[in-house]
């Protein structure tokens, strides 16, 4: 149900300069938060043969019997943060052969390596960002030999660390390369019954199998689309060991199949494949698990649930059931919004991989997308605009590295892009906006410069590049254009908006990196209307005003769910009539505004 709540009161800004607007009345808010039932990711099995399963974007870990019963949560009881008993997203999981400690990767949470016992108890945790020794960079697997010693996936450094169960740092092995004992994004990683360490190699496709002092003994797998093969894309996300049977189970989920294998590396079966129905998924599994009775279980993150199979790949079960995929009309860290000339609402509902249409009134109309590749799959999109001339909706899909355009109800239209640098390429283009003539204004972040698309994808215009003079970007993240049709970019690193001609030449900036209200902390997305200059800045919870000769007007906002508060700000669109709609990313709904 969509929540719409009406007020008028005002905020008050410091004094402005006369024609500025000097008033932001908040009129409603719509929408909440909205999320699936399981967001199904890492998997484990706790000695008496039951089954843990990582529910990712709900902050938690999920206990189920072998049959699929509930037994309840086992961590994530606590509230969603950074810190002990707080977590953001736990990732693989271990369990320890012969305590039944729990062990994960809590990646977005600090980069940590949180322990609990088998009751779902705190115990400790251990790491921090960083690449020296006792740090990480992305502890996303985990894995505990017999000796209780702790092996961790450090996916972004490229390398295996090896700690004791108190997480201190024993060694590493691994580097970033394709030779035999390096690596390209570890991915997954468990042991054998003789107590051999394999390790999923994503980017060379391959696993590695070593001994426990990290030792390079063989390796299997190659780039493929055949059976037992790994197929071009990269994406293996997990693996599992049956100990008692000597098989060897790799998700791959840019196949969508899991892989079987013996322990020396031979090729056995496969299932899976991509679908919606039992047995398929729809954009891959995640990690894997063998159960207590041999059967396997696989997180389906993309479907909302985990599947179980038998050894074989016969379809067994699924969890939940049916699937509890987030409701309509609610969000899940959502990143943009826009409005177009009937006044619909259109939200990108980042962590739901979708795109949501509400009716002026709020009520939910319709919706498309999912997590994946392909013309309707998303990869955690964040930015979209409306053209006005038509109603068509185009979409920044950051991780897939593609823009992305809709008819008004949903239809592709066209899709341009993939990774990369060329002038048909991007790297992670955060948010755009689409100007009166249907030219498309990216923010390629990653890039860090601007490109100008005409409305059929066609790159007409590139500048910008990497540095912090003037021109020049560090993370460019918000982009607008003027009814002039100069440019206006956030540059999130720096803390200043930007100022260009419609060719791309500088014009000058404003803005310093700091909490202050005439600072910002985290630019995001960025707004203008005749007189003034509008910023989201996430981590100060507020949208701050300039001019556009950089005299600064106001901030309004701070942390709350009262009307008017916010938390995390991020994508914003100011129509015609004076209402700003800002979408709150860890708010999870839209705010508008009255601006005068």
């Amino acid at each position: 149900m969509i929540a719409v709540l009406a007020s008028m009161f005002t905020v008050s800004g410091l004094p402005a300069p006369a024609g500025a607007a000097t008033t932001v009345t908040p009129v409603r808010i719509i929408g909440g938060s909205g999320h699936a039932g399981l967001y199904g990711w890492g998997a484990a099995t706790l000695n008496d043969g039951s089954v843990l399963i990582g529910d990712y974007w709900n902050f938690r870990i999920q206990h189920y019997a072998k049959d699929g019963t509930f037994l309840g949560t086992l961590v994530g009881t606590d509230t969603k943060g950074v810190g002990p008993t707080q977590h953001q997203s736990p990732y693989g999981i271990a369990v320890d052969p012969v305590t039944n400690d729990v062990y994960f990767g809590d990646v977005d949470g600090g980069d940590t390596i949180d322990k609990y016992d088998a009751a779902g108890h705190y115990l400790l945790s251990w790491g921090g960002n960083g690449s020296g020794p006792g740090k990480f960079k992305y502890p996303s697997y985990v894995a505990v030999g017999a000796d209780q010693r702790v092996y961790v996936v450090d996916q972004w450094d490229h390398n295996v660390v090896v700690d004791t169960p108190t997480g201190t740092e024993l060694f590493q092995f691994g580097t970033n390369g394709s030779a035999d004992g390096q690596f390209k994004q570890p991915r997954g990683l468990g042991f054998d019954a003789q107590n051999r360490l394999f390790v999923v190699d994503n980017y060379n496709l391959r696993v590695q199998v070593f001994d426990t002092e990290g030792r390079f003994l063989f390796k299997f797998g190659q780039k493929g689309t055949g059976p037992g093969q790994f197929a071009p894309g990269a994406d293996l996300r997990g693996l599992a060991v049956d100990k008692a049977n000597g098989w060897v189970y790799v998700v791959d989920a840019a196949s969508g199949y899991v892989d079987k294998f013996d322990t020396s590396g031979t090729y056995l079966s496969r299932f899976g494949g991509f679908g919606t129905g039992d047995g398929r998924f729809v954009g891959g599994g995640r990690d894997v698990t063998v159960d207590g009775d041999g059967n396997v279980w696989v997180g389906d993150m993309p479907g909302f649930r985990a599947q179980k199979f038998s050894p074989s790949g016969q379809f067994l079960i699924a969890v939940p059931s049916p699937a509890a995929p987030p409701p309509p009309g609610g969000f899940n860290q959502p990143r943009g919004v826009a409005l177009d000339a009937a006044g619909n609402i259109f939200v990108s509902d980042t962590h739901n991989w979708r795109i949501q249409k509400l009716a002026p009134d709020g009520t939910f109309l319709l919706q498309w997308g999912n997590r994946g590749g392909g013309n309707y799959g998303f990869n955690y999109q964040r930015g979209l605009d409306v053209d006005q001339r038509d109603g068509s909706v185009v979409v920044a899909d950051t991780d897939n590295h593609m823009i992305k355009k809709y008819t008004n109800d949903g239809v592709f239209v066209w899709s341009v892009g993939g990774f990369g640098t060329t002038s048909t390429q991007f790297k992670n283009p955060h948010s755009l906006t689409v100007g009166p003539d249907g030219k498309i204004y990216v923010a390629a972040t990653q890039n860090q410069r601007i490109k100008v698309l005409s409305d059929t994808g066609a790159t007409l215009l590139m500048f910008g590049s990497k540095g912090s003079g003037n021109g020049q970007f560090q993370f460019p993240r918000g982009v607008t254009v003027d009814a002039d049709g100069s440019i206006w970019v956030s540059d999130s690193i720096r803390g200043i908006v930007q100022h260009f001609t419609s060719a791309g030449t500088y014009l000058g900036q404003f803005g310093a990196l700091g909490s202050a209200d005439n600072q910002l902390l985290r630019a995001a997305d960025v707004e203008v209307d005749a007189n003034n200059v509008y910023v989201a800045d996430v981590d100060t919870h507020k949208v701050k005003v300039w001019t556009k000769t950089g005299q600064f007007v106001m901030a309004f906002g701070g942390g709350g769910t009262a009307l008017g508060k916010m938390f995390n700000p991020h994508g914003m669109d100011l129509t015609a009539a004076g209402r700003l709609y800002v979408v709150e990313q860890t708010g999870e709904r839209v705010q508008e505004f009255a601006v005068q």
